[in-house]
């Protein structure tokens, strides 16, 4: 058995750890708690966000999917070129998957290698930004829209608690992050041994020896 906590963790090692759970299992609390506090640590990771943006790209709360996508992509956070380059191209997807943008060919199926030829779309950037202002006009900029998605996570996670309505708060109370408290589920996992992310990871390195390829969508 590891001596190793979790809150002994690195932002880097945590969303890793984040990523090996999705790919695994999907959607699922233990990649939200991960999440979470990969960003607590450093809200400017690269692979934390990313993860966070896939986590919320689910039904009722794409928005908050696509304002971190915005955030990652600000000016604020300084990632490399590539880091960069991964983020504008998950942006770019996101964009088609939820019908803001459509092929020329007008083909709805698309394969991975079609989004190499971004000429051959046509975005509707007016009706994506009024999907973001959703967020952004309540929560008067990208930070604060990133801060609205963190919580949400954080509720996600069990570990953020609404101040009156406890765990029956909705997906709109999450854009007043300062209503929220931590709960000492928070604390406790903290001090829980990483064996079972120690294996993930090992699961996932013994499966990428040959030529296994990861989901294209969102992960690489």
């Amino acid at each position: 058995m590891s001596t190793s906590t979790i809150e002994h963790l690195n932002a880097s090692q945590l969303a890793r750890h984040a990523f090996n759970v999705f790919l695994f299992s999907g959607r699922h609390q233990t990649g939200a708690r991960l999440i979470y506090r990969a960003l607590e640590l450093q809200p400017h990771n690269a692979e934390a966000l990313r993860c966070l943006s896939d986590l919320l790209d689910s039904n009722g709360t794409e928005v908050f999917s696509g304002v971190v996508l915005e955030y990652a992509l600000s000016e604020e956070p300084q990632f490399s070129v590539e880091e960069r380059q991964t983020l504008d191209d998950l942006r770019f997807l996101a964009k088609w998957s939820w019908g803001f943008s459509s092929h020329t060919s007008g083909n709805p199926h698309l394969a991975q290698d079609a989004f190499a030829d971004r000429s051959a779309f046509l975005v509707d950037d007016s009706r994506y930004q009024q999907f973001l202002d959703q967020i952004l006009t309540r929560t008067g900029s990208l930070e604060g829209g990133f801060k609205a998605a963190h919580t949400l996570c954080g509720a996600m996670a069990g570990f953020l608690q609404h101040g009156e309505l406890g765990g029956k708060a909705g997906v709109v109370e999450s854009l007043h992050p300062e209503q929220f408290q931590k709960t000492e589920v928070y604390s406790q996992w903290l001090q829980s041994p990483t064996d079972e992310l120690d294996a993930l990871e090992k699961a996932r390195l013994e499966k990428s020896k040959p030529t296994l390829k990861p989901r294209w969508k969102f992960w690489q």
